[in-house]
């Protein structure tokens, strides 16, 4: 069963009743996002406010669930930025850089390199591929510029590198697993923030961060088992 630490039931507790109170004190009251902000001030505070709801979510993956990931802001930063543009183009567009920028890093690999430097080398093979991506696409009457918000030219990077990474000390079974597990969350954050009732609630109540900030208390303060555990062992439990 879930077991969590009981200062953090108390902790998280009082902080949803709190925020719960906040929310019947101004529930009449005009939402804190004022509707005629600019368009641009409007997207960005969109975005930050949704983010600890991402969090949340690969929090939720990583920690209950139990799959393991390319980081926790990798797959939250990308699951945000699939509200912005077709998800199959964004798709794409990820798995095509991914791969071309995988091959190069092999090559890059064999310049033996410092990190940092290393890092930026593989940072300008990404910005060049996604340039002539954009200037192929327009040529071709295909305008995709909408699409390089999805892919924050630093997070693909760090893909790139963890990847191979991985691939490196564990085998490539290993590194697909959790480039899969990393894309899958990024779809499942996604999903949750394009629910209406999700970005209407964080958008006119921001306060509502507060049951945000429970959940991670609790999450983080959890000790029981995963879910890919509980599949993994089953044969154990019923043996015993």
């Amino acid at each position: 069963m879930p077991r969590f630490r009981t200062p953090a039931v108390a902790v998280a507790g009082l902080v949803a009743l709190a925020t719960a109170g906040l929310l019947y004190v101004r529930q009449d009251a005009p939402p804190l996002v004022p509707g005629d902000l600019p368009s641009a001030d409007r997207q960005l505070v969109e975005f930050l406010l949704l983010l600890p709801v991402a969090a949340l979510v690969c929090c939720v993956v990583r920690n209950v669930i139990g799959l393991h990931t390319y980081g926790t802001f990798a797959p939250a930063l990308l699951g945000l930025a699939f509200r912005d543009v077709p998800s199959p183009l964004g798709l794409f567009l990820l798995v095509t850089v991914l791969s071309v920028g995988w091959v190069l890093r092999r090559g890059v690999a064999r310049l033996n390199l410092l990190q940092v430097p290393r890092g930026a080398v593989m940072l300008t093979v990404v910005a060049g591929l996604l340039a002539a991506f954009i200037l192929v696409s327009n040529h071709r009457g295909r305008p995709v510029a909408q699409a390089i918000p999805f892919l924050p030219m630093v997070i693909v990077t760090g893909l790139i590198e963890r990847f191979w990474t991985t691939e490196e000390e564990d085998g490539s079974p290993a590194a697909l697993r959790a480039m899969g597990n990393t894309l899958v969350t990024a779809f499942a954050v996604f999903a949750v923030v394009r629910v209406g009732v999700v970005h209407r609630t964080m958008i006119d109540r921001p306060e509502a961060l507060g049951f945000v900030a429970a959940g991670l208390v609790l999450i983080g303060r959890y000790t029981g088992y995963r879910l890919t555990e509980l599949a993994r062992f089953r044969s154990l439990a019923e043996a015993s």
